[in-house]
């Protein structure tokens, strides 16, 4: 499921940057630490018991305060593997208390606001710096700097953690005084050692969390979390009742013949983001690319009754054909120059029962998908719209539980199923949405 963004309020943030999450345990946050001895300790002790990167954040920049380091804001910034995201933040400011989480969307990259910003040298060349916030050429340099300086803050450390195995770019910590005279060569040396303690735990919260997107941009959100969680030999898994969703494109065969691959590559793309961004909207799981199908399931398990997860399957039928009406309607321009080039057309079946949810395959080679019957219907049941020319079909099993006005468009043979199937499919969506 896609992350739920809060409101940022009181703070501000950029359009590319979201809050994701928010703590304000205060002063109680430091615990016990009345000392850097203190700090230190619990740097190479409890602080492995912090659960998530925002308690850390919170518990260490509380803890700098009562170990006499005369901190007023610090930030960590760590890197991430996913292809809309670059990376995740923790900003805590003493004067209003709060420790926030946000996600920065992989376009920060190209505004004006990283590439004047101190953290790019940081990051990208791994350089450590030390500013005077009152310093005017600093505060044209860097912008971000004079809007520090109107915070009364006096000095700005931009301070790059060595780098994790891998990884191309370094993690950030930001630490900024009041201090007219800023940080003293002790502490300057003191925030040194924090900082070396500090990357150990920094690294294994960003490998949990680099798996966790790793997992779910090619597994989903449900299956990349069994998977995390333990999920890893064949057969783990278990047996769901789900709406079982299934939408194919047409004239998919016409189009490999007619373009290039990388040209088929664009389209499919398009195509594949109208879907997907509906069917996780409204809470379902993508589980397969198949070709140019999206095979999705809404599982009972997380709905208050099987009749939301057939309306939430609905729902996101819904989207996905407006999406597609819209998307032709204004295609991209690289999409819109190819010659031939002629608008999406779908078909989307929905049908209900249970299936098996995790790994199947070789010993060393596993899948997390799902399987049973109710997928193999689902799918005869998506080849059915092109028959009756409706782009949207479904099962009775679905039917019954939807509130919505519904044609029955009578039984009909499903290959390899013995009995014939009855279908019914929404009334607002007709055969003009959609070609044989």
């Amino acid at each position: 499921m896609p992350p739920i963004y809060l409101d940022p309020a009181p703070r501000v943030y950029p359009d590319f940057v979201h809050l994701l999450g928010r703590s304000n345990r205060g002063e109680t946050a430091a615990g016990t630490t009345a000392s850097f001895e203190d700090l230190e300790d619990w740097l190479l002790g409890d602080a492995i018991n912090e659960d998530s990167m925002l308690s850390l954040s919170e518990s260490l920049a509380w803890q700098m305060v009562a170990a006499g380091l005369p901190v007023v804001r610090a930030t960590i910034h760590v890197g991430t593997l996913h292809p809309q995201l670059t990376g995740f933040g923790w900003s805590w400011n003493k004067a209003d208390g709060l420790c926030d989480e946000i996600v920065v969307k992989a376009m920060s990259a190209q505004s004006e606001a990283y590439l004047r910003s101190p953290l790019r040298m940081a990051i990208e060349e791994g350089q450590s710096l030390f500013l005077d916030a009152s310093d005017p050429e600093t505060q044209t340099l860097y912008p971000i700097i004079a809007e520090l300086a109107e915070e009364g803050i006096k000095h700005y450390a931009v301070l790059p953690m060595p780098k994790r195995i891998g990884a191309k770019r370094h993690d950030v910590v930001t630490i900024a005084t009041a201090e007219q005279d800023g940080f003293s060569q002790d502490q300057q040396a003191k925030l040194d050692r924090v900082l070396k303690y500090l990357a150990l735990h920094v690294h294994r919260h960003t490998s949990r969390r680099i798996a966790e997107n790793v997992l779910n941009v090619y597994l989903g959100h449900n299956a990349g979390k069994q998977v995390l969680d333990g999920s890893i030999s064949r057969g783990d898994g278990s047996a769901i009742e789900a709406v079982v969703w299934f939408a194919d494109m047409r004239g998919f065969t016409a189009l490999t013949e007619l373009y290039s691959g990388p040209q088929v590559n664009r389209i499919l793309n398009g195509f594949f983001e109208q879907l997907v961004g509906a069917v996780t909207s409204n809470g379902g799981d993508v589980l397969k690319f198949l070709g140019d199908g999206v095979l999705a399931v809404f599982p009972f398990q997380c709905r208050d009754t099987a009749a939301e997860a057939a309306k939430s399957a609905m729902a996101a039928a819904d989207e996905a054909m407006r999406n597609i009406q819209a998307y032709n309607a204004n295609p991209c321009e690289d999409i819109r120059s190819l010659n031939g080039w002629t608008p999406i057309r779908c078909g989307i079946a929905m049908h209900i029962g249970e299936v098996f949810f995790g790994n199947v395959g070789g010993q060393d080679r596993l899948d997390f998908t799902v399987i049973g019957s109710a997928v193999n219907e689902a799918s005869r049941l998506e080849a059915l719209t092109k028959r009756v020319m409706r782009p949207v079909v479904m099962s009775q099993e679905v039917g019954d539980l939807l509130e919505i006005p519904l044609d029955d468009i009578g039984k009909h043979e499903l290959r390899g199923f013995v009995q014939p199937v009855r279908v019914f499919a929404p009334k607002h969506w007709k055969s003009t949405a959609i070609e044989a």
